[in-house]
C-alpha cells in the first residue's frame, strides 16, 4: 500500500469579475491530492459553498452535473483525502471542504491541509463533537476570535499556539477578506501568485500555472498573508522557529511540473533516480533493462537509466482514466486497482533481469503484487530501487501511515523485505543522498518517517511512548495521535 495524502487548498482574489474560473482550475490542476471529495466557496454578499463527493470533474458531460459555479470576486476551494476520522459517506460528506461557519456576527470558510496531533484538546478548547474533524475545529477557532473583535492575525495567532501539528490554511471572510497562514514549521506547501488583477494560494505551484499567474514564493512559516480592496497585507504571526518542510512532497505527492524551494520536482526524482544508481553499482550490474513504476516513478528511472546506461522500457503503462490511487483504496481493492490502472507489457520483461525504479515502500502489500506480476511475466531477476528512504516511524502531520505495525521497514531489514515481497533485492536511497538531491538543506525539511525525530514537540513524545509500548508488547490500537 502506499501513502496518503490528505488535501490539496487554493484560494483566489479577483479585482473584477467572478473568481469562481481561477478557483476551478487552481484546484482541478490538483485533483491528484485527494479524491474523496472537492468543494468551492466564495464571498458576495456572504458566503456560499459547494461541495461533493469524488473529484473535480473535468468537465461537464452530456446531461450530467458538473460543479455549480458560485458568484464572487473572492473564494477558496478544497480537494480532500481523509486521512483522520471515518472514511464512510456520512462522515466525507460532513467533512468535505471548504468548511463554512456563521456565528452571531461573523461567518468564515476554510480549506485546510494538514493534521492536528493533539485534536482531541483542540476539539475540548472550542466545544466541538469529539467526532467532528479538525479543520471544523480550527474554523470554530477562527470564527470565536473574529466574533470577539479580534482581527485575523490574532485568529491565526490562536490556531497556532497550543496546538501541534501541520496545517497550510487558505480562507475567506463574510467580508470579502481572503488570507491564508502556514503553521510554525511550515510542514504543508503553500504558495502565493499574482497577475492580470488576480491574487492566490495554492497547495502547488501548478495551481498558479494554469491560471497564467507568476509564482511569487513560497509562504514562510508562521505566516499570515491576507489580501482584500485595499491591497496584500504580510504578517509574521509566531517566530519562526525553523522549517520542517515534508521531504515526501518531492518523492510521491506534488505534480512533476510543481517547484519547490525552486526547484521542479521532476528534476529532484530525476536526481534522485541517479543517485540510486550510484549507490548500488552491484545491484545495477545483475539488471539489463530499468523499467519505471507509473507515474511517479518515471522521472526517477529516466535519470537511473542516464546514470547506468541501462536502456529504459516503458513496459509498465497507466491507464489515463483509471483515476484512483492504489494508496487510497481500501486493503481488498489495491490488487484490483494496480492490475487496472498499470497494465504490464509482458513480453518487453520476459527473460529479463530487472531493475524496477518506485518511489517508496510503506507497507509492502503493493510492491509484492508488482513484483509477482514482473514474476508471472517471466522476469528473471527484479530488483527495486526505492527513492525515498525505508520509512521506519509513522507520520503525525496528514500522510496516512499512522502506526507503527503497519510499516514493513519498522519492523525488517532491506533484505528481509525483500524476501518478502519476492523481489531479489531492495535498495533504498540514503536519507543525506535523498536530502541532497531535493536541493534543500537536511534542517528545513521534515524526515520523521524515515529518522524517528519529529519536528514538533507532542509528536516526538507519542513517537517514544509507542516504541517503547511496542517494545514491551502492547499492541497498537488505531492511529498513533488517535
Amino acid at each position: 500500500m502506499r501513502p496518503r495524502e490528505k488535501c490539496g487548498v487554493f484560494g483566489a482574489y479577483r479585482t473584477e469579475g467572478d473568481v469562481f474560473p481561477v478557483l476551478y482550475w487552481g484546484m482541478l490542476a490538483q485533483n491528484h491530492r485527494g479524491h474523496h471529495s472537492h468543494g468551492f466557496a466564495t464571498c458576495s454578499g456572504g458566503i456560499e459553498a459547494y461541495t461533493r463527493l469524488g473529484l473535480i470533474p473535468a468537465e461537464r458531460a452530456p446531461g450530467g452535473e458538473g460543479p455549480r459555479v458560485l458568484p464572487g470576486r473572492v473564494g477558496v476551494a478544497n480537494v480532500r483525502y481523509a486521512t483522520s476520522g471515518s472514511s464512510g459517506e456520512e462522515s466525507l460528506r460532513c467533512d468535505a471542504m471548504p468548511i463554512q461557519v456563521q456565528g452571531a456576527s461573523r461567518g468564515v470558510a476554510i480549506s485546510f491541509n494538514g493534521n492536528i496531533v493533539n485534536v482531541r484538546e483542540l476539539q475540548e478548547r472550542v466545544g466541538a463533537d469529539a467526532g467532528s474533524s479538525d479543520t471544523h475545529a480550527l474554523a470554530q477557532i477562527i470564527l470565536q476570535t473574529l466574533e470577539a473583535g479580534g482581527g485575523l492575525k490574532d485568529a491565526a495567532r490562536a490556531c497556532m499556539e497550543g496546538i501541534d501539528g501541520s496545517y497550510s490554511i487558505v480562507g475567506v471572510t463574510d467580508d470579502g477578506t481572503l488570507f491564508a497562514f502556514k503553521d510554525p514549521v511550515g510542514v504543508k506547501p503553500l504558495c502565493y501568485g499574482s497577475g492580470g488583477g488576480v491574487h492566490a494560494f495554492s497547495s502547488e505551484s501548478v495551481g498558479l500555472d494554469i491560471n497564467g499567474l507568476e509564482h511569487v514564493r513560497e509562504l514562510i512559516p508562521g505566516e499570515l498573508m491576507t489580501v482584500d480592496d485595499s491591497g496584500v497585507t504580510e504578517e509574521q504571526v509566531v517566530p519562526w522557529r525553523r522549517q520542517a518542510f515534508c521531504a515526501f512532497e518531492f518523492a510521491y505527492f506534488a505534480r512533476p511540473d510543481s517547484r519547490f524551494n525552486g526547484k521542479y520536482v521532476y528534476q529532484a526524482r530525476m536526481d534522485f533516480g541517479r543517485a540510486l544508481a550510484r549507490s548500488f553499482k552491484d545491484s545495477v550490474n545483475r539488471c539489463d533493462v530499468c523499467i519505471g513504476i507509473p507515474e511517479t516513478a518515471n522521472d526517477a528511472a529516466y535519470g537511473f537509466h542516464e546514470e547506468s546506461g541501462l536502456p529504459w522500457d516503458r513496459a509498465t503503462r497507466r491507464h489515463r482514466f483509471v483515476t484512483q490511487r492504489a494508496f487510497i483504496s481500501k486493503a481488498d481493492e489495491r490488487a484490483d486497482i494496480i492490475r487496472r490502472k498499470v497494465n504490464l507489457l509482458g513480453d518487453r520483461v520476459q527473460g529479463r533481469y530487472l531493475a524496477v525504479v518506485d518511489d517508496s515502500i510503506v507497507r509492502g502489500d503493493t510492491t509484492r503484487g508488482t513484483v509477482g506480476r514482473f514474476r508471472d511475466a517471466g522476469a528473471k531477476e527484479v530488483h527495486l530501487f526505492i527513492t525515498f528512504p525505508r520509512i521506519v516511524g509513522p507520520c503525525f502531520y496528514g500522510i496516512d501511515m499512522a502506526t507503527y505495525g503497519e510499516l514493513i521497514g519498522a519492523h525488517m531489514s532491506p533484505e528481509e523485505i525483500a524476501e518478502h515481497v519476492g523481489a531479489d533485492s531492495v535498495n533504498y536511497l540514503g536519507v543525506d543522498e535523498y536530502v541532497r538531491e531535493t536541493g534543500m538543506p537536511r534542517g528545513k525539511l521534515c524526515l520523521g518517517c524515515v529518522t524517528g525525530e519529529y519536528p514538533t514537540p507532542l509528536a516526538n513524545r507519542l513517537s517514544r511512548g509507542m516504541r517503547e509500548r511496542l517494545r514491551r508488547g502492547d499492541s497498537e490500537k488505531g492511529r498513533i495521535y488517535e
